[in-house]
């Protein structure tokens, strides 16, 4: 009975095989024809897509081309009303040059009369004319004189001219080798710059500017080695520069009494004049010195930072003047 049902069951599957095999031709035609459907369908879609494209941008210039025409239209419409506008102004602006035509007849009438009027009056101003020039050449007279007169004035004017001339020239010429010096100073003394020295030019001086922390302990007079070896590059300029005056002024802070302030301002700048003139050739006539106490400070006393500022040795450099006093004086 099992040999039977196998044998069917075989018998079946191979009746299956073999009409699957009859249907596969017709398989491979209805899956070719199928791709070439796929193959159409996206042609289709695509040009379906463009086409799409292409309708909204017709659309989109037929809207643009609506709006134009509406927009002529309107200019038209304007354009009508200013042209009815220009015919009514031309019409008035005819009225009023025939208008102005009649009003220029009878005023050139007026001023024909008004020019006799003028002419009978022109005739009595020459006699006074004739007067005035009379009085004009006696007083033109006059002027010459004055004139004469003033030329003495004017010598003396120009003179003084000049000298003001030459005293400018040579506040020039000072104010130029005070800023040769003040970049000689600074090239020589580039290392300290930053470092508690810093270099001014104003009001026609040179100040060379020390903060304490640069020379000085707190409350001491005795210059640090730091210190000195700033001021004797500072004394190899100063030396090479006769005609500049010196003025060392010490500063403090307002701590520690007006009286020991005073003192102490005045000992530093003692200490730094005999560090410059021990260290070169400087003569002492150049160099004034003194001690400002706590009374000319640059920053607050109320806080750290600005006494520290306030603790500070001025060194100030003049130009010799003499020359310029001369000219004043004479």
């Amino acid at each position: 009975m099992k040999r039977i049902l196998i044998f069917a069951v075989c018998a079946a599957l191979f009746a299956s095989c073999a009409a699957i095999q009859k249907q596969m031709p017709m398989v491979k035609s209805l899956e070719k024809e199928r791709d070439t459907l796929s193959e159409q369908l996206a042609y289709c879609t695509k040009a379906n897509a463009s086409i799409e494209v292409r309708n909204e941008t017709l659309e989109n210039e037929l809207t643009s081309l609506r709006s134009d025409t509406a927009a002529k239209q309107a200019q038209n419409n304007m354009l009508s009303l200013q042209n009815a506008e220009y015919k009514r102004l031309n019409d008035n602006l005819t009225a009023q040059q025939t208008k102005l035509a009649a009003q220029a007849a009878a005023e050139s009438k007026a001023m024909l009369e008004d020019l006799q009027r003028i002419r009978e009056s022109l005739f009595a101003r020459q006699d006074s004319l004739d007067i005035l020039q009379a009085n004009y050449a006696e007083k033109t007279k006059m002027l010459n004189d004055m004139m004469r007169e003033m030329g003495f004035k004017n010598d003396e004017i120009s003179l003084k001219n000049r000298k003001i001339a030459d005293m400018e020239q040579m506040i020039n010429r000072k104010d130029s080798l005070n800023t040769a010096l003040r970049k000689k100073i600074q090239k020589a003394l580039t290392s300290f710059e930053g470092k508690g020295l810093t270099i001014e030019q104003r009001g026609g001086k040179v100040y060379v500017v020390l903060e304490e922390s640069l020379l000085f302990k707190v409350g001491q007079s005795a210059v640090g080695e730091n210190g000195q070896n700033a001021l004797k590059q500072l004394a190899a300029v100063l030396e090479q520069n006769p005609d500049i005056d010196i003025t060392i002024e010490g500063h403090t802070d307002n701590t520690g009494g007006s009286k020991r302030n005073w003192e102490l301002s005045t000992e530093r700048a003692l200490a730094i004049s005999q560090i410059l003139l021990n260290n070169s050739k400087i003569d002492g006539k150049r160099i004034t010195v003194s001690g400002k106490g706590q009374y000319s400070p640059i920053a607050t006393n109320n806080t750290a930072e600005g006494r520290a500022k306030n603790r500070r040795s001025e060194i100030i450099l003049t130009p010799d003047l003499q020359e310029i006093f001369e000219i004043i004086q004479n």
